[in-house]
């Protein structure tokens, strides 16, 4: 038998063994019991107002060209009214959601006749903030997204905004929504096409005693609110996304399509006139623009004179190859902008000498 021994250095490495195990199971506990509190404190600082904005326009029918709702934007409130109805069914609570329609343009029958479509899906009513076809929607916009309209909730009231990805009429540039989010500081996604889920996470140290919009003041600090959303690649991809609120998507073409307008909901529903407390601001340049309908160009066909059918419709399916264009190498600003106005000239976007005898009368330029 080995004989038994007792040695104070092992009775040291055994308690300190001890003790570094007590001290590991105590970490551990400890992380245990922060990791609940914080789930705790998310589960307690869940969304209790989410407030949900669209931008509609009036589109135009591709063959009739009467008035009629925007794609695009029919979209973007499809997929508000999809998640308004899912977080009300949820078995929790389930938080308040304001959807808020809003529009900006001139007075008319046809104006009147796209809403009722949008009315149509399921809207109680539509702000419309009317203003002639030339203002500059930026300003009126931007205010009236800026306003808090439910009071004592902002500091737990999660903001998100879609609209389409841009207008089927007018400039159609889709800046709208990108300098929108620019000036109000929120995010911008462009070509979602789901909106999954909106959740909490993790807080940081507020400094301030109101919060911004989409934040939530839990004792001292702000849980920030983020969206879960898809987006659109090219060739059928798709992207998931985590975008902190508030923030501004653009819904895609990919979207599910909106629903099919009905005629009671759209004769009940109210064209609500609001007034977005800032000055209209008319574009003098838009108010002389030509506005026609965009017709599709028909592509340019190489003659190929061929002797078997084979070689024909090889030739017709082929690519056209252009063969008037230009590459600009090492030339001024000037020469690339003469080169430029000469191509739109020639293909009939500018009138003929037009853009250069406006821009020789205006000493400072508009800044476009």
């Amino acid at each position: 038998m080995l004989p038994e021994f007792s040695s104070p250095h092992g009775e040291a490495q055994i308690g300190a063994s001890a003790d570094a195990n007590g001290g590991v199971k105590n970490k551990a506990n400890a992380n245990a019991k922060a990791s609940s509190a914080d789930a705790a404190y998310l589960q307690a600082s869940a969304i209790t107002s989410l407030r949900l904005d669209v931008l509609l326009s009036v589109g135009r029918h591709r063959l009739t060209g009467r008035a009629q709702r925007a794609d695009g934007d029919a979209r973007a409130l499809e997929m508000a009214l999809s998640l308004r109805q899912a977080l009300q069914t949820e078995k929790t609570t389930p938080p308040e959601v304001e959807l808020i329609p809003w529009h900006l343009g001139p007075e008319g029958d046809d104006t009147e006749a796209a809403l009722r479509g949008y009315l149509g899906m399921g809207l109680d009513a539509i702000r419309w903030i009317k203003a002639p076809a030339a203002t500059d929607a930026m300003a009126p916009l931007r205010a009236s997204l800026a306003s808090s309209s439910v009071q004592g909730v902002q500091h737990r009231q999660a903001r998100l905004v879609l609209c389409g990805m841009r207008a089927e009429q007018g400039e159609g540039t889709g800046m709208l929504p990108m300098v929108l989010a620019e000036q109000l500081g929120w995010a911008w996604v462009p070509g979602v096409v789901a909106l999954e889920r909106i959740e909490a996470i993790e807080g940081r140290q507020r400094h301030a005693e109101d919060g911004e919009p989409g934040e939530a003041k839990h004792d001292g600090e702000t849980v920030l609110f983020q969206a879960i959303v898809l987006q659109a690649l090219p060739q059928g991809q798709r992207r998931r996304l985590a975008v902190t609120l508030p923030a501004i998507l653009g819904v895609d073409s990919a979207a599910p399509a909106a629903r099919q307008s009905a005629f009671g909901p759209a004769r009940r529903g109210q064209l609500r006139l609001v007034e977005s407390g800032e000055e209209l601001v008319l574009d003098p340049a838009v108010e002389q623009w030509p506005l026609i309908p965009a017709r599709a160009r028909p592509r340019r066909l190489k003659i190929v004179t061929a002797t078997s059918a084979r070689d024909r419709f090889k030739a017709a399916a082929a690519k056209a190859e252009g063969g008037g264009g230009r590459v600009l190498e090492d030339v001024s600003v000037t020469e690339g902008a003469a080169a430029i106005l000469s191509m739109l000239e020639a293909e009939g976007v500018l009138p003929a000498g037009g853009a250069r005898h406006g821009q020789q009368g205006s000493p400072q330029g508009d800044g476009r």
